[in-house]
C-alpha cells in the first residue's frame, strides 16, 4: 500500500466537503421549502454528497412535540415584569431557587443580578435554560407570582430558530471525517513510503481528528439548545409605587440647612462682585456734587 493514497483520500475528502458546500447551497436557496421536503430525502441526498456514506438523521433530542416530529427547533422566550421595588430582590431570588430546586437536568441557571439606582430605582434580571415541558409551568408561575407582589406582566415574547437542517449537515458531515479518519489511520499502519510521507499523514490526521472534535462540540451544542429553550426575565421597580407622596416634603427638610447656607453663600457673592461699583458710584457722586457747588458759587 503506498502513500499515494493518501494523497488520493486528502483530494477526494475536498471533493466531498466541496459537495457538501454546494448541497446546503442548495437547500437555502431562495423558493425552497424546507419543511415541505421530507426527511429520508434529506438524508439520502446527503449521503450522495459524502461519498455514498450511509448517513441517517440523527435522532430527534427530547425537547418537545415538534422536535419528536423531525423538526428541531430552538426556543427562546423572554419576559418583562414590572413590580414595586420591594418585591423585585425576593421575586428573582424565588425563581432562582425553583430553578436550582428542580436539578441542573431540568433547568439550570445561566445569570442572575439585582440591582439598585438610588432609592426609587431597583431593576434584576434572570437567565436560565430548561426542559420545556417544566419551562411552560414556571412561565405561568413567573406570571402568577408577579400579580400576587403587586405588579404585572409587561412583556411575554418567544422566538424559534429551526436548526434542523444545521443538525443534518453537521452529523453527515462528521461521518464523513470519520470515515477519512479511519482511512488515514489504515495507511499509517503499512508504514510505507519515506518519513515525509508519514509525517504529512500524521498533520492530516491530527488535521482532521481536529475538525472531528470541532464539529462534535457544535452538534452537541446544537442538540442541547433543541433539549432545552432558553429564557430570559427582567425585572423593574414600578415609579408610581416606589416614590412616596410625602418625599419632596421629606427631601425638602432633609436640604434646608444647605439650602439656607446657598442663599446666604449667594448674598455674599452678591456683596464681593458689587462692593467695588457701590465704591466707584460713591467717588463719581462726590465729584459731582463738587463741580455743582462750584458752578452755584460762581452765579
Amino acid at each position: 500500500m503506498s502513500f499515494r493514497r493518501i494523497r488520493l483520500t486528502l483530494m477526494a475528502a475536498s471533493a466531498m466537503s466541496l459537495a457538501a458546500a454546494c448541497s446546503r447551497d442548495e437547500a437555502y436557496a431562495p423558493g425552497v421549502a424546507e419543511a415541505e421536503a421530507p426527511m429520508a430525502d434529506m438524508a439520502v441526498g446527503r449521503s450522495a454528497a459524502y461519498g455514498g456514506a450511509d448517513i441517517a438523521p440523527p435522532a430527534p433530542a427530547p425537547g418537545g412535540e415538534v422536535a419528536n416530529a423531525g423538526v428541531m427547533l430552538a426556543y427562546s422566550y423572554s419576559m418583562g415584569i414590572k413590580a414595586p421595588k420591594t418585591a423585585i430582590a425576593p421575586l428573582v431570588a424565588a425563581h432562582e431557587r425553583a430553578c436550582v430546586e428542580a436539578g441542573p437536568s431540568v433547568c439550570q441557571v445561566m445569570g442572575s443580578s439585582v440591582n439598585s439606582y438610588g432609592d426609587d430605582h431597583v431593576s434584576g434580571y434572570l437567565n436560565l435554560r430548561a426542559e420545556p415541558k417544566w419551562l411552560e409551568t414556571f412561565r405561568g408561575g413567573v406570571a402568577s407570582d408577579a400579580e400576587k407582589s403587586g405588579g404585572e406582566l409587561t412583556a411575554n415574547t418567544v422566538s424559534t430558530e429551526d436548526l434542523t437542517q444545521y443538525i443534518i449537515d453537521t452529523s453527515a458531515r462528521l461521518e464523513a471525517k470519520k470515515t477519512l479518519r479511519e482511512r488515514i489511520r489504515n495507511l499509517l499502519e503499512t508504514r510505507e513510503g519515506s518519513l515525509n510521507d508519514v509525517l504529512a499523514a500524521e498533520r492530516a490526521l491530527a488535521d482532521v481528528q481536529g475538525e472531528i472534535d470541532s464539529m462534535t462540540a457544535s452538534l452537541e451544542a446544537a442538540k442541547a439548545r433543541v433539549a432545552m429553550s432558553a429564557l430570559s426575565i427582567s425585572y423593574s421597580s414600578d415609579p408610581e409605587t416606589s416614590v412616596s407622596m410625602w418625599k419632596p416634603l421629606g427631601e425638602a427638610f432633609q436640604s434646608f440647612g444647605r439650602t439656607s447656607m446657598q442663599s446666604l453663600a449667594d448674598a455674599v457673592n452678591f456683596v464681593a462682585r458689587t462692593w467695588p461699583f457701590f465704591i466707584l458710584g460713591l467717588i463719581v457722586l462726590g465729584i459731582l456734587r463738587l463741580w455743582w457747588l462750584g458752578r452755584r458759587k460762581k452765579a
